[in-house]
């Protein structure tokens, strides 16, 4: 059997849906990825433009729900209307009223029409004509044209601008990590990117497999990485933090774990920061080096002056990084032992395959990768 649901369970859902809304709206702390706290002048203004084609869209419906209540409206009225005439013109006990006869041998009531709902209803005809014009096409073209011409400047805005003094850094995406070079520096890393505040960047972005989608949502908007062609897009963040993004673009069974993170750092804390990885990479565990060669790991990683593969992420400076596997776990001895003997269990769809070695060989070869700073 149903029972009806209560009045009080009724407010209790009409109260909690607002509540998952705004919720759904807010920053998980940790994760700093929120479109709408920005730190570029580029990211502000898309964040600009979402707003205003929100609050347009939303009065554009009050709008809409306000002209659909009048019909409603009246059409409720009418219909109360014809009820209370048809209870005074309603047939009489000998029979219904009969139409086909002259009036003068009708004993009972004629049906005229009434000059009110005439009128009434040219009324609603002229209504229904100013809503399909105003409604149908004047004002859904000025509000296209006025969206077109912000969405211009807005683009305009983000637009690459070449800008003397710009840091240039290669983006290149693979399956399912972001290779980073910087040509300047000569210095090759993999998922974090250090530059400096309140410098003008530039990002070459590219792919050497399947198409990808660089995001950094609180520095810039989505840009395709296609194979053979470099899209280039220019920011200047004015406040240092860590800044976290995502792969946009489905590219596989990890696309999801595809994370890259930004960290704006003070121009005297970049500097050091490329110092150290202008240095080589040199671990002091001779023996887990030796692993490392040994055990087919130099056969995808690089590591200067001991591996030139490409494969996979170069390695040189591994001990720097916050985190692994493409940005999804912390740089712990923990995570990297997971990811060296099981790869798939911490990032299922990696092509990294599992390396068989024994527990002191484990430990010799993260001894030197944790080395190597």
């Amino acid at each position: 059997m149903n029972h009806p649901r209560s009045p009080s369970t009724l407010r209790s859902v009409a109260l909690l849906l607002p509540l998952l809304l705004v919720a759904a709206c807010g920053e998980v702390p940790g994760v700093r990825d929120s479109t709408t706290d920005t730190v570029t002048p580029q990211a502000e203004a898309i964040d600009g433009l979402f707003w205003f084609s929100v609050i347009l869209g939303t009065v554009i419906w009050l709008i809409v729900m306000g002209l659909l209540a009048v019909p409603i409206w009246r059409s409720w009225q009418r219909r109360k209307r014809s009820e209370a005439a048809e209870q005074v013109y309603a047939p009489t006990e000998r029979g219904p009223i009969r139409y086909d006869v002259p009036a003068s041998e009708v004993d009972g009531p004629i049906a005229v029409a009434d000059p009110d709902h005439i009128a009434e209803a040219e009324a609603d005809h002229r209504v229904r004509s100013r809503l399909i014009w105003w409604g149908g096409m004047i004002l859904p073209a000025i509000v296209l044209i006025v969206l077109l011409v912000y969405s211009a400047i807005v683009g305009n805005a983000v637009a690459h601008v070449e800008e003397d003094g710009q840091l240039e850094v290669d983006v290149i995406g693979h399956m399912f990590w972001w290779e980073v070079y910087y040509p300047d520096e000569d210095i090759i890393t993999a998922n974090e990117i250090v530059v400096p505040v309140n410098t003008p960047i530039r990002f070459n972005l590219t792919t050497e497999d399947v198409i990808h989608s660089f995001w950094i949502p609180r520095l810039h908007g989505k840009m395709d990485m296609i194979p053979g062609r470099t899209n280039i897009f220019t920011f200047e963040a004015n406040q240092t933090g860590s800044f976290r993004g995502n792969c946009a673009e489905f590219c596989g069974i990890a696309h999801a774990q595809m994370v890259a993170y930004v960290h704006v750092v003070e121009q005297d804390e970049y500097d050091a920061w490329v110092a150290g990885q202008q240095e080589p990479g040199q671990s002091v565990s001779a023996a887990g080096e030796e692993v490392f060669l040994g055990a087919g790991c130099a056969a995808c990683h690089a590591v200067d002056g001991t591996s030139v593969a490409r494969v996979g992420p170069d390695l040189t400076h591994l001990a720097s990084r916050q985190m692994l596997a493409g940005g999804i776990v912390p740089n712990t001895r923990d995570n990297l032992a997971t990811l060296i003997v099981e790869p798939q269990t911490l990032k299922p769809g990696i092509p990294m395959p599992a390396t068989r070695l024994t527990d002191t060989e484990l430990e010799d070869l993260l001894d030197y990768l944790e080395g190597l700073e």
